[in-house]
């Protein structure tokens, strides 16, 4: 969430920090006309406000909006078609967040996503396997996920799903420490897991 600490320029982290607070009480109180009151008017549309109060998780981001996860600037840098990069505002400027040219790389939840549609156009249904949870990767393999994908009954489907979520992946991201949701509207959602260091598609 970006959050508004009231009007023109803010010096000092304080005004941040205050707002921050305030959306944090007005979270874990489930109050949502509050809590919109310490977001940026800009930002308000994009933030998935069922999912910030859903009972079960209100605590648990109420509770990283404190302090046990710091405010951060951020943005989504398109270095090409499908290929979104996050950035994040350091004291020296602006720096990427992660590694644009790990096409693969699941160390972040839009990251997995990303990895899901060039790893399915590329081919390499290895590392689809890798972006499965656990739970699901038992006994499955590449072999397994290439028929799926190109001559399965659902195969049409698969590709079809992918290519929905390839328009979306620049979407705003609800996500806590465990798990992560994309609500791409009509499309649908996408729910990830945090396994580790790693992200893990469990549905899209």
């Amino acid at each position: 969430m970006c959050l508004g600490a009231g009007c023109g320029t803010v010096h000092g982290a304080r005004p941040v920090r205050v707002a921050q607070s305030k959306l944090a009480a007005a979270v874990a109180k489930g109050r949502t006309r509050q809590a919109a009151e310490h977001v940026l008017p800009a930002q308000r549309a994009w933030v998935h406000w069922d999912a910030v109060m859903d009972p079960e998780r209100r605590a648990g981001m109420a509770r990283d909006l404190r302090g046990g996860r710091p405010v951060e600037m951020r943005t989504t840098i398109w270095l090409g078609a499908e290929l979104p990069a996050r950035a994040v505002r350091t004291d020296e400027g602006w720096r990427f967040a992660e590694d644009p040219t790990q096409l693969f790389s699941a160390n972040t939840p839009r990251g997995a996503l990303r990895a899901l549609v060039w790893a399915s156009r590329a081919g390499r249904y290895d590392v689809l396997v890798s972006l499965a949870p656990r739970r699901y990767r038992i006994g499955l393999s590449a072999e397994q996920l290439e028929a799926a994908w190109t001559k399965g009954p659902l195969a049409a489907d698969l590709r079809a799903r992918r290519d929905r979520l390839a328009e979306h992946l620049g979407d705003p991201l609800v996500q806590d420490d465990h798990g992560a949701l994309l609500d791409m509207g009509d499309a649908g959602r996408v729910h990830l897991e945090r396994e580790g260091t790693r992200w893990v598609v469990v549905d899209f």
